[in-house]
């Protein structure tokens, strides 16, 4: 878990230093987390020292054990067209900010929101930010929340891909569904004790 200490502490200490020095202290610490992440993203160089500090290993950037706790477990990965991807994304940012998103950004930007290290860069609120500042139109606000939810979709693809456990399943809804049902009935019946 986080120390509210060390991430109050990390963040000042790099910015003090400024961007150029920033991979310095990860890479002493935590070598390969430092090489998988950018250097300039501030939050993953603070999360690989904290964890550094608090456990006094490495931080390693990695998926968890292909283990599951309970058996049978199925996770199953559903892949869209990226056509069919792209145009839910914007959509579903367009009805964000229809639905009073920036007003949402206000009403936390008076609460305190620029002086989270995390919060304030979180997609769609720093880009509401940069409207509220004067940085971006509405228009611009929008177009730059929709390119940056599709890229982090895709960070997470790539990422989610790596994982052995799940099952990805294709197609139509219907054709996703069977597909889906069938992964559960192998995995359960893979588990059931001989009855021999």
């Amino acid at each position: 878990g986080p120390d509210p200490r060390g991430r109050a502490r990390w963040p000042r200490a790099l910015a003090a230093v400024g961007a150029v020095a920033r991979p310095a202290p990860p890479r002493a610490r935590a070598p390969a987390a430092a090489a998988a992440s950018e250097a300039s993203n501030a939050r993953r160089v603070v999360r690989a020292l904290e964890v550094g500090e608090i456990t006094g290993r490495p931080f390693e950037a990695a998926l968890p054990s292909p283990e599951y706790v309970a058996s049978p477990t199925v996770q199953i990965g559903v892949r869209v067209a990226r056509d069919v991807l792209d145009a839910r994304i914007a959509e579903r940012v367009h009805a964000m900010f229809a639905s009073g998103l920036v007003e949402e950004v206000r009403r936390l930007a008076d609460a305190g929101l620029r002086e989270g290290l995390t919060a304030s860069r979180a997609l769609g609120y720093q880009q509401v930010l940069d409207l509220i500042d004067g940085r971006h139109s509405e228009a611009e606000a929008i177009e730059s929340t929709i390119l940056g939810t599709r890229r982090l979709v895709r960070r997470q693809e790539s990422w989610l891909r790596r994982d052995p456990r799940i099952v990805w399943v294709a197609g139509d809804p219907y054709t996703r569904r069977r597909l889906a049902l069938e992964a559960v009935t192998r995995s359960v019946a893979t588990d059931r004790p001989d009855s021999s």
